[in-house]
């Protein structure tokens, strides 16, 4: 490798066991950097596919629920979203991700880094091979991330990445696709005075002036080329590099801190604090001090935590994520199917619901997508019929609807064709 500084690389790939690729997930998970091999070496992720959804990411930027999902750094500086769209790849002015730099070379960029964040949100299908690959890693390491899981693609060609030296809150599986990466990674401490307080809990991205060059003496490194995968924990802060060719790689965060608490004690505060303020105009006394706040939020929080439809909001969460092998961006929901008796749907590998009724209601998470029914506590005996792989007509489920206790044919229909919008049925025969 020319062009990239020096040592102290990590390669260990561990012992090997049975699931999780074989890797031994415990050993490392959240404790250190590692280098590990998938079976044969060979890429886990297909570049052309990829390369499509990337094309599909950047048609659909302005209509996503965050257009800063996709985003590109050229020379070192972010594009500005007006002027972002002649720089995206398209399918009909590039022939892959290589025809794609070759295109930016020739409109005088040197360096550029595509972004696309939680890339499963734009495919069923790719969503569920993540999810194949995700579920025994999670399994694995025994707790699922508290924030969650996400997907995120880098296309690039750099020396050194444009965010430098940053942090995030995630524990990271990068599985390079093409092309040489190498992380220089530090632990938390290493930095934690420039990072300033609370570091630990949020993104930090330090600046440019912090070069990974100039504190390689502390520094682990992974680093590899297509088929290899590498991983730092949470609280590492680290910076990519490369040789300057083309490179794509995949990223499976796993979020390790859930910002809700805190950006709704935040909030609480600052509501409190209001509302105590106020009193002075009413002949209460002038201001409020910090333990009038405290015992205020108290009060809130505790009749919160007594309210039994925050516990029922937190078991449907639960539901939620657990169908979605915790992956907190999904896919959105397909378009209402025009369902004929003879069509066949099949049951696809990966899928997963469940049902929770509730005063008088049944909850069914699906692919980590919630819905809702009056009286369907029939779904209970129904879901069992959905096994992985299983092929029947339309007429054949909804019979099997009416005998679990769906009350009519529309209700039945009406199930079926949720199935099929939130990916719990595929229309066709299997295989």
């Amino acid at each position: 490798m020319s062009g990239l500084p020096g040592p102290r690389p990590d390669t260990a790939a561990g012992p090997r066991r049975d699931d999780a690729y074989g890797w031994d997930v415990p050993a490392f998970w959240e404790t250190r950097p590692r280098v590990l091999e998938l079976p044969g070496q060979a890429p886990a992720f297909d570049e052309d596919e990829l390369f499509a959804l990337a094309c599909a990411a950047a048609a659909r930027r302005t209509a996503l629920p965050d257009p800063q999902d996709v985003r590109l750094f050229a020379d070192d500086h972010l594009v500005n979203p007006s002027r972002i769209d002649a720089y995206l790849p398209s399918p009909q002015t590039d022939e892959g991700f290589r025809g794609y730099a070759h295109r930016m070379r020739k409109a005088g960029v040197r360096t550029f880094a595509l972004t696309v964040n939680s890339l499963q949100q734009f495919d069923w299908q790719f969503f569920r091979t993540l999810r194949r690959h995700t579920g025994p890693v999670l399994a694995a390491a025994g707790t699922p991330p508290p924030g969650g899981v996400d997907c995120h693609l880098i296309a690039s060609v750099y020396g050194t990445a444009p965010t430098h030296v940053h942090k995030d809150t995630a524990g990271v599986l990068t599985y390079v696709v093409s092309g040489y990466k190498r992380y220089c990674t530090w632990p938390f401490e290493v930095f934690a005075d420039i990072a300033g307080d609370g570091a630990a809990q949020r993104q930090v991205n330090l600046p440019a002036s912090v070069r990974a060059e100039d504190h390689l003496d502390t520094a682990t490194v992974v680093e590899g080329g297509p088929g290899t995968v590498l991983y730092w924990p949470s609280d590492r802060w680290h910076c990519a590099l490369s040789d300057g060719r083309p490179a794509v790689s995949l990223h499976l965060a796993h979020y390790q801190w859930e910002d809700r608490l805190e950006t709704l004690l935040r909030r609480l505060r600052r509501l409190t604090t209001a509302e105590l303020g106020v009193r002075r105009f009413h002949g209460g006394r002038d201001g409020a001090d910090d333990t009038a706040v405290d015992t205020q939020v108290h009060k809130t929080v505790s009749r919160l935590l007594g309210d039994t439809a925050l516990g029922l909001h937190t078991g449907l969460r639960r539901l939620q994520r657990e169908t979605a092998t915790h992956f907190a961006v999904v896919p959105p929901p397909r378009e209402r199917p025009r369902l004929a008796p003879h069509d066949p749907l099949t049951v696809p590998t990966g899928s997963a619901l469940r049902a929770r009724t509730a005063d008088d209601l049944t909850y069914l998470a699906v692919n980590g997508h919630l819905l809702r029914a009056g009286g369907g506590a029939w779904l209970d005996a129904f879901l069992p019929a959905l096994a992985p792989g299983t092929t029947r007509t339309a007429a054949e489920w909804a019979a099997l609807a009416r005998a679990a206790g769906a009350s009519s044919r529309d209700d039945a229909a009406t199930l079926l064709a949720e199935l099929v919008r939130y990916g719990a049925l595929d229309a066709g025969a299997a295989g």
